[in-house]
């Protein structure tokens, strides 16, 4: 099989930077699902006129014709394909991107989540996809699932999603994980359960987000916390506690921390709140599809769930392979995995 060297890592493990947490690009989509609340029309629309927008080609996505099929018979359907539609369950690809830069959304994809509105369960599915994954990139062979965004943008990293996973995804939101400290704080922060060894991990990034600007206090206990923007990031940035799944749960954790924040948020603070994530982030969905999302989130009031990628049933391993580290596991048995958790609503072991 062939492998790229450009871009490479050349250690197995390594210091993660800034941009490696896949919590950041999910707070875009949960603000478009409360914004419609307490906003005006007039107000509504200028806030997502702010938005920068990036259309994907839809001729040129991967995206699978089987996706969605061998659903159960007492499941809604569409069109007599044995198919849902669009209109049922809608895949969005989010991406945080590596870089400190506060304005910019490009580099590397190292936080990447599926985001799922599940119309016909009433549930919102997270599904967060190792960025170490050794995939095959279209004209560049295999490599990391993360290069794919380095090397062709949104559209080749949602291309990428699509060809190794079975999806149909046709959409994108990317974010700077710069702003996430600020979305955290004005929700008013997230409560987790931090460890004595997370806090200690904790408190050596939260030095460097001093010096970057990012003014935070140690955390000093332990237990149940409610935790501040920049001492939230840092939790999510630890890759020393435990194993990359425990890492991912910490960051899921915080995710969901905030999804719950911005469901139960004063109706007077949305509009802010929708300002700070929309005005950092870029996407394909249009103002109308937002609404949408918000509309329907606020009528049903979606539970959520989460998943990642791989897991004990996908055979994964760490390999190196021309000195680069790599998790390699069966995709395709991932593929089914994920397309069950997000059509059948089959929860992955």
């Amino acid at each position: 099989m062939e492998q790229n060297r450009e871009p490479h890592e050349t250690r197995p493990v390594k210091k993660p930077s800034l941009g490696k947490k896949l919590l950041t690009v999910g707070c875009i989509l949960l603000a478009s699902l409360v914004i419609a609340v307490g906003v005006g029309a007039v107000y509504l629309n200028s806030l997502l006129g702010n938005v920068e927008r990036e259309e994907l080609d839809e001729n040129d996505l991967g995206i699978s014709s089987s996706a969605g099929e061998s659903l159960p018979e007492n499941e809604p359907q569409t069109g007599g394909t044995g198919e849902f539609s669009s209109q049922d369950v809608t895949n969005i690809a989010l991406f945080g991107v590596d870089t400190r830069q506060m304005d910019s959304t490009s580099g590397r994809s190292d936080a990447i989540m599926v985001l799922s509105l599940d119309r016909v369960h009433g549930k919102v599915k997270l599904t967060s996809i190792a960025r170490d994954s050794y995939v095959q990139i279209e004209g560049r062979g295999w490599d990391k699932l993360n290069h794919a965004y380095a090397y062709g943008g949104p559209q080749l990293a949602v291309k990428t999603l699509n060809q190794n996973f079975g999806l149909d995804i046709r959409d994108f939101v990317t974010v700077n994980f710069a702003q996430l400290a600020q979305i955290i704080d004005y929700a008013g922060g997230v409560t987790v359960n931090v460890s004595e060894a997370e806090r200690d991990v904790a408190n050596t990034y939260i030095e460097e987000l001093n010096r970057l600007g990012i003014q935070t206090d140690p955390i000093t206990g332990t237990g149940d916390l409610r935790l501040t923007g920049g001492q939230a990031v840092a939790y999510a940035r630890n890759r020393y506690t435990g194993s990359d799944l425990d890492r991912t749960d910490r960051q899921r954790e915080i995710l969901e921390g905030l999804f719950q924040s911005a469901l139960t948020m004063s109706p007077a603070k949305l509009p802010g709140f929708a300002g700070r994530i929309l005005s950092g982030c870029v996407t394909s969905l249009t103002g109308d599809e937002m609404v949408e999302m918000g509309l329907w989130a606020l009528s049903a009031r979606p539970g959520m769930e989460q998943a990642s990628l791989p897991n004990a049933a996908c055979n994964a391993s760490g390999e190196t392979i021309n000195g680069v580290w790599y998790f390699v596991y069966d995709l395709s048995n991932a593929g089914e995995i994920l397309r069950q958790f997000v059509y059948e609503d089959i929860s992955p072991a």
